[in-house]
């Protein structure tokens, strides 16, 4: 229920604001069984990756039934919390990712382009354009913080999962008035290109355990990709970046931006009278 999600997401974000618990979560504790979850047979998965998991089901949910602008703002802080430690990401966390990622950017470039890009419409995160931009924006930084230099390698299975939706991502990054900057697809975008090149020019690539394998051989080209291009982006579009990574995390939580890495921490901001947002529940 929206009131029991309101407690769990409030003590996540508690929890994620600590400095061990992200680099624990993803390389220190690991689940042996989970049984709660019936998508898929999950074992001997970090606990990092079963915090993703969840975080992604709890936003398709309420963005398809609840559309709820707390849960959301809520959702995306812990993510963002989260996104500077996020290694070893099992494989199918990898896919989760990047699917809800495509599809969350396939419906708000449809939003935009039906609401003529009025830019107030876009940042009102109570309608469902905001809704969707705000996490399309959320997860294309989670993106680009997995697929930095010093975690590429321990990302590969996201790598591939990209490679597996490419047709979906150039499909909404290629339209006309495509609402995303090069600041938040540039790197994404090249990491992709070059991961899909290596896999078509190597004939035998051809399953994914073979993919894969060439992509462990190929990291140092992959971290060349990503960065080929930061110099090229325009300063518009790096301002661009910051002012919506900074816009994250709604009205219950603030955002810290750390320059030197980009990285932000964002915290709970208690109400003056909290008893009265928790004793109806």
């Amino acid at each position: 229920s929206p009131s029991q999600l309101y407690v769990i997401l409030i003590l996540l974000l508690l929890f994620s604001q600590d400095a061990s618990f992200g680099p624990d979560a993803f390389r220190r504790v690991k689940v042996s069984n989970i049984v709660w979850y019936k998508e898929r047979n999950l074992r001997d998965i970090n606990l990092g990756s079963v915090l993703l998991l969840t975080l992604l089901r709890c936003i398709t949910f309420n963005l398809n039934r609840l559309h709820d602008a707390f849960l959301l703002s809520n959702c995306c802080a812990v993510l963002m919390n989260l996104s500077p430690n996020i290694v070893n990401l099992h494989e199918y966390a990898a896919m989760r990712l990047a699917t809800v990622t495509m599809s969350a950017m396939k419906r708000y470039a449809k939003l935009v382009a039906q609401s003529g890009r009025k830019v107030q419409t876009e940042e009102d995160i109570t309608s469902m354009i905001g809704m969707y931009g705000e996490v399309s924006r959320t997860l294309l930084r989670l993106v680009r913080h997995c697929l930095r230099t010093k975690n590429m390698d321990k990302n590969l299975h996201l790598v591939y999962a990209l490679v597996y939706h490419q047709a979906d991502f150039h499909s909404v990054i290629s339209k006309k008035n495509s609402p995303f900057t090069g600041a938040e697809i540039g790197s994404i975008d090249r990491v992709i290109t070059k991961a899909a090149s290596l896999i078509q020019q190597d004939g035998d690539a051809r399953t994914a355990p073979k993919a894969f394998q060439l992509l462990e051989n190929s990291v140092d080209l992959l971290k060349a990709a990503a960065l080929s291009g930061q110099s090229r982006l325009s300063k518009s579009d790096q301002e661009t970046d910051s002012s919506a990574a900074s816009s994250s995390g709604g009205s219950n939580s603030s955002g810290i931006l750390l320059e030197d890495t980009g990285d932000f921490t964002f915290t709970y901001e208690e109400e003056a009278d909290p008893e009265i947002f928790f004793i109806p529940y």
